[in-house]
């Protein structure tokens, strides 16, 4: 080919490039931003119902700096549910004989006035008691929304579930013998709270569900932590320090084992990947798991 043949040959194959990568679409960018709600799981340590109280910035500081670490913009909002609870963004003053389903119901209302009213979805991330709170708070609006007393609409995207007893606990069968709270007889495998729960309950717009326990978890056992059905769900192996109280605190990186299903768990794989909180951001920024 002559010289000039082959430079209008290469111009032509140039701009042919150029308008084809005009013409595609931009690649999808992870949301980064938006407001998060932070929910905290039942208090067993007192033994007077009112004295119940949970620090919600304790509670979350290490799930809010793995996210603003990694730039999230959005407002991290901590929501608590006890009277003595402290240093939480709102909070209802309920006790351990406040039942789950009232609590979901001050949730719902919470993040309706908040922002669902606005039209602005929120994204929820809770630990133990906390993932049937939000269970409670969006069946509760499907099916009470047409009543004074839910909100008539809720819209909240993506939860993530730490240890929460989906399916019930059997601490909490030994809690309702001993102190007869309504919390802990909510939580009992079988009881009439988590039949009424519904399983992969949604919001306005659909809730993605991820679910997340762990083996060395003595309180909630991964069964229970994903036993409800939910398209994404992740139980990490036995010796990697993740018990009930820190599965919540833990993994920023990766290096992690853990069988996952991202098929509401028609198959279960097996990978070394995202601890628990890199796992979180995953799931509330839509990046790949």
């Amino acid at each position: 080919m002559p010289p000039t043949a082959r430079k209008m040959a290469g111009t032509a194959i140039v701009m042919l490039a150029a308008v084809g990568t005009l013409n595609l679409p931009a690649p999808a960018q992870a949301a980064s931003s938006g407001t998060v709600y932070f929910i905290h799981g039942i208090d067993w340590n007192h033994a007077v119902a009112g004295d119940a109280q949970i620090n919600c910035e304790s509670a979350w500081k290490a799930a809010k700096a793995a996210l603003t670490e990694r730039g999230w913009t959005g407002s991290l909002v901590t929501w608590g549910f006890y009277a003595k609870d402290t240093r939480c963004t709102r909070k209802f003053n309920g006790n351990l004989n406040t039942r789950v389903q009232e609590l979901g119901r001050r949730l719902a209302w919470d993040i309706h006035d908040h922002y669902s009213k606005q039209g602005k979805p929120v994204d929820v991330v809770a630990h133990s008691m906390g993932g049937v709170v939000v269970r409670a708070a969006i069946e509760g609006v499907r099916r009470y929304g047409q009543n004074a007393d839910w909100p008539d609409s809720l819209q909240i995207e993506d939860v993530v579930t730490f240890s929460a007893p989906h399916t019930g606990t059997s601490w909490a069968t030994t809690c309702t013998a001993l102190r007869g709270w309504k919390q802990c007889s909510d939580l009992r495998p079988g009881s009439g709270f988590l039949k009424w729960a519904r399983q992969n309950p949604q919001a306005d717009g659909g809730t993605d569900w991820t679910l997340v326990g762990a083996s060395d978890d003595d309180m909630i056992t991964s069964g229970s932590a994903t036993g409800m059905r939910a398209k994404h769900k992740s139980v990490y192996a036995s010796g990697q320090g993740l018990e009930h109280s820190t599965i919540k605190n833990k993994g920023t990186d990766d290096g992690w084992t853990a069988r996952y299903t991202d098929d509401y768990g028609e198959t279960w794989r097996t990978r070394t990947g995202p601890g628990p909180l890199r796992l979180m951001y995953n799931a509330l920024s839509s990046s790949a798991y």
